[in-house]
């Protein structure tokens, strides 16, 4: 079993098996927006794009250091030259290991798995197979402001089939810097 494989099935089985999970109604939903810049590359090495992800956050799937939000998003990248774009439209559920409180600073750890459709089966010379893919997330962050509706983060994200399809060439940004705000 390949490692991102078994990184993916891991991921679902903390999601489903997570003992003691609490479905507390006492906290208000919470709703956000993040903007992303894709910094760096690799699959290919000549994408450039951003990110726009609208999340929700129930407030009611905590355990101790740990919750479970939900988002969906847009995606723009493109090669230049020359010129190939896709958009990627996405949601998934995230979850959050959140650090203890240092000052204004509070640490997390953010993990993803969830479902992608792509406009375009290919981008500059990579046949990405399909129009549906597997939308992979990690990353670190902090969350900022007296009330923490403001974070700052990088990650890394991977788009692919997960070889349902014949080819599966699959983009990947390692460094995605982001911003984002919290409304109450």
């Amino acid at each position: 079993m390949r490692a991102m494989e078994r990184y993916k099935l891991l991921t679902a089985l903390f999601i489903l098996l997570v003992p003691g999970l609490s479905f507390a109604t006492d906290g208000v939903p919470s709703f956000g927006i993040n903007a992303s810049y894709a910094a760096i590359s690799s699959e290919p090495s000549d994408l450039h794009g951003y990110q726009l992800m609208l999340n929700y956050d129930p407030q009611r799937f905590k355990w101790r250091q740990f919750n479970i939000y939900f988002d969906g998003g847009f995606s723009h990248f493109y090669t230049n030259p020359p010129n190939s774009t896709i958009n990627i439209y996405s949601a998934a559920p995230v979850i959050r290991y959140t650090f203890k409180k240092h000052g204004l600073v509070h640490p997390y750890l953010e993990l993803s798995i969830g479902l992608a459709y792509m406009n375009q089966t290919h981008i500059y010379t990579r046949n990405l197979g399909m129009h549906f893919a597997f939308q992979d997330r990690m990353g670190v962050g902090t969350l900022l402001g007296q009330k923490e509706q403001w974070s700052m983060g990088v990650h890394a994200v991977h788009y692919s089939n997960a070889h349902l399809a014949h080819n599966n060439s699959g983009l990947t940004v390692p460094l995605v810097l982001d911003v984002g705000y919290r409304f109450q």
